[in-house]
């Protein structure tokens, strides 16, 4: 079973996002700060993918999306509209994809399962 890192700061996003990805069975996983992702990406296991949503990061969220490239982690990032020139930068930080809030669930399901497929073969 995959398991998502959800990398969000607001706790109402996290409850919605782990919902929806816990009932179509993918394992979800959160950090809301550089400090606990630091924290968890010492572990030997890793996430198969995260979901970076910029909201309240501000500049901090590169060197988030730079963590995640170290350790070769594909990660989806989650903008909204006015955060889109933020969520850009992380393209060149290694994201996989940008998606723009409000997120459209069965897109975001079809690209998490495309993007972990990739990654298992």
């Amino acid at each position: 079973m995959p398991e998502i890192l959800l990398v969000i700061r607001k706790r109402g996003n996290i409850r919605v996002l782990r919902q929806a990805l816990e009932a179509h069975k993918l394992t979800c996983v959160e950090v809301s700060n550089k400090e606990a992702l630091e924290g968890l990406l010492e572990k030997p296991s890793f996430p198969d993918l995260a979901l970076v949503d910029v909201s309240g990061f501000g500049e901090s969220i590169k060197s988030m999306c730079e963590l995640l490239q170290r350790k070769e982690i594909p990660f989806i990032v989650l903008s909204a509209k006015r955060e889109l020139s933020l969520s850009s930068q992380a393209l060149y930080y290694g994201a996989a994809s940008i998606l723009e809030k409000p997120i459209i669930k069965p897109l975001l399901l079809k690209l998490i399962r495309r993007i972990v497929h990739a990654g298992a073969c």
